[in-house]
């Protein structure tokens, strides 16, 4: 493991919801350190008020455990370790004057609240106020009083290094673990924006994507240049009534995520699918002047392809496949979940070629025969009736 990967682990267990515990658990096992360590020193220097105050203080820490571990009440720990804190400097700094520094141990609780959980700054931020409060009065009254313990120049000032180095410790350990978790928050949004933008692309064109990015919205496009293409497989309806939904998905997942690929290895842009029929076009949203002649070969790629995997696959599948050509309308259709459409005439004759053909057979219009007859091989199928166009000259293509 890097350290990087070390310090965003780090950061993921504080910004969870148990850094509250850990901090406050971390506070209490310093705090008794502390006060075991102050025990002695009061005790030798003959200051038993504050000697008597640090076994109060001890008590006050070890029932601080059982409040977090036994209660489980993170409110009651705040509130109890914070008011030690405070009437504790107040009373080292009373005892032996504010050059002591004792005081400098209540900015550890002006930061420390900071590290919880928001559900605990009801607490927390009051008392962190109130500590900036105590600190600056303390500073302002016992800097100028006399102490009621004189202790040695050379004493005092071991115990003011002591106190401010300890303060500065305990702050900068807390800055650390703001790092961390500020770490972790940043590496987790920019994966979070990794994965948004690989989703957004598996749903969106990528310049849709990069319009919305830049200016939160896109608007219709009218292309007058484009090839659209349509396949639908040979009766499905009663092939998926003899399949699990399981092996059924599967299947067809299988075969649109390699139509995906065929497709975008000649420019082209699938649009959607709807149950088993697929649908895909070239020429937007970048314009694209080959255009027809890439969908067309897509399609005969997608044909190919299945043709091949049957031979080695348990189910096997027939499709029609039909491509027109002209203008459309593209545009986002939705505002909670975007969808990318294209409409328009040449959608509808697109769609009925695919309707018109048979069994692994592209089915093309005459437009697309009049632009692609030098490039392909077409068989005349004839004049059909189309649905809301009336007849229409009809072609198969191979390669």
């Amino acid at each position: 493991m890097s350290f990087r990967e070390f310090s965003h682990e780090l950061g993921k267990r504080f910004a969870k919801n148990q850094r509250g515990i850990i901090c406050a658990t971390l506070g209490e096992v310093f705090a008794l350190v502390y006060h075991a360590c102050a025990l002695v020193f009061f005790y030798v220097q003959g200051i038993l008020p504050l000697f008597y105050f640090n076994i109060f203080s001890v008590v006050c820490f070890c029932f601080g455990f059982y409040v977090l571990f036994g209660l489980k009440n993170m409110n009651i720990a705040f509130f109890l370790n914070i008011f030690e804190v405070l009437i504790h400097q107040i009373i080292a700094d009373y005892f032996l004057g504010g050059y002591a520094g004792f005081h400098f141990l209540i900015m550890i609780m002006v930061i420390f609240p900071y590290l919880v959980e928001r559900k605990n700054f009801n607490v927390g931020v009051p008392m962190s106020f109130i500590s900036v409060a105590v600190f600056f009065a303390c500073e302002f009254i016992f800097s100028r009083s006399t102490p009621v313990y004189v202790l040695s120049e050379e004493v005092l000032r071991t115990v003011r290094f002591v106190n401010i180095v300890t303060s500065m410790a305990v702050i900068f350990t807390m800055i650390i673990i703001f790092k961390l978790i500020i770490g972790y928050i940043e590496h987790s949004m920019e994966e979070l924006n990794e994965k948004n933008e690989a989703l957004l692309e598996n749903i969106l064109p990528k310049k849709i994507v990069e319009n919305l990015r830049e200016t939160g919205h896109t608007e219709p496009e009218h292309f007058k240049n484009v090839s659209v293409f349509f396949s639908d497989i040979v009766n499905f309806t009663s092939i998926s009534k003899t399949l699990s939904p399981e092996i059924l998905i599967s299947e067809l997942n299988d075969i649109f995520t390699n139509f995906d690929k065929i497709m975008e290895s000649h420019d082209c842009v699938r649009i959607k699918t709807i149950g088993d029929a697929y649908m895909a076009v070239c020429g937007l949203p970048e314009k694209n002047p080959a255009h027809l002649e890439n969908i067309v070969s897509a399609a005969l790629e997608c044909r190919d392809y299945l043709t091949e995997r049957n031979k080695n696959s348990a189910h096997q599948w027939q499709i029609r496949l039909g491509v027109h050509t002209g203008e459309v309308v593209a545009g986002i259709v939705g505002i909670k979940k975007y969808i990318y459409d294209i409409f328009g005439d040449t959608v509808n004759v697109a769609s009925r070629m695919e309707n018109s053909s048979e069994g692994m057979k592209l089915c093309v219009s005459e437009a697309v025969y009049n632009a692609e007859k030098d490039k392909f091989n077409f068989t005349f199928r004839g004049e059909k009736e189309i649905k809301g166009k009336g007849k229409m000259n009809l072609y198969f293509v191979e390669k």
